[in-house]
């Protein structure tokens, strides 16, 4: 015996959109061309709820497209600034140097017009003990989570000890001491655009505890 066919089913089509839309240009790409080809069916011109909703797709495509252009243009402000930032550094410690130069010479050798001046005088070591390192600055690094710290490495000869921390009044925050050879330390992996401090002592056998006094705490941005 046979069996009836029964009718076939119509399948609905439902709308989707397989292009890429990955990125934010993608994205705008993707709403004009598909707006364009909506706006030549014959549908469109009835089709009054589609034509609001793509009015409001392409508004927040433009606008998309507008933040992403100012985006761009803020970046590229961005490093112009940290290169002149870092000149300025430098410049700043020249002058230093300078001003101290000419303000020794006005106060003669005399600690109390050192003072007056609102200079520190500086403190004799014991002949053969190095001095805590100077002259130190933390500048941004090269890639995303590093900030690069520099240092007058002196006399030492026998290398130095750094040590950072994310707040110098929380001890809790200090890192473990890293061994440097050089008068340069690189941090990675740091949250970017948060500020980490550091210090640098020099390695001096000739020292009771091993080590120069710490250098001054110093703050640098991490990229």
């Amino acid at each position: 015996m046979s069996k009836k066919k029964g009718k076939p089913v119509d399948q609905r089509a439902v709308p989707t959109i397989r292009k890429a839309t990955g990125t934010d240009s993608a994205k705008v790409e993707v709403t004009r061309s598909t707006s364009s080809t909506m706006k030549g069916s014959p549908q469109w011109a009835s089709a009054l709820g589609l034509q609001a909703a793509v009015t409001a797709w392409n508004g927040l495509a433009d606008t998309m497209e507008a933040n992403a252009k100012a985006i761009h243009d803020l970046r590229g402000q961005l490093g112009v600034l940290v290169a002149n930032q870092q000149g300025h550094r430098r410049d700043w410690n020249a002058a230093k140097r300078r001003v101290i130069s000419e303000a020794d010479v006005t106060s003669n050798g005399s600690a109390d017009q050192v003072r007056a001046l609102g200079f520190d005088v500086v403190t004799r070591v014991n002949p053969g003990l190095l001095a805590a390192p100077g002259e130190l600055s933390a500048v941004l690094g090269k890639a995303a989570g590093e900030v690069i710290l520099t240092w007058n490495r002196g006399n030492a000869a026998h290398g130095f000890l750094v040590q950072h921390a994310t707040d110098v009044a929380n001890p809790a925050t200090y890192s473990l001491l890293m061994a440097s050879t050089r008068a340069k330390y690189t941090l990675k992996g740091a949250q970017s655009s948060t500020i980490v401090h550091f210090r640098v002592a020099a390695i001096d056998p000739a020292s009771a505890t091993g080590a120069s006094p710490w250098s001054d705490w110093v703050g640098g941005t991490v990229r």
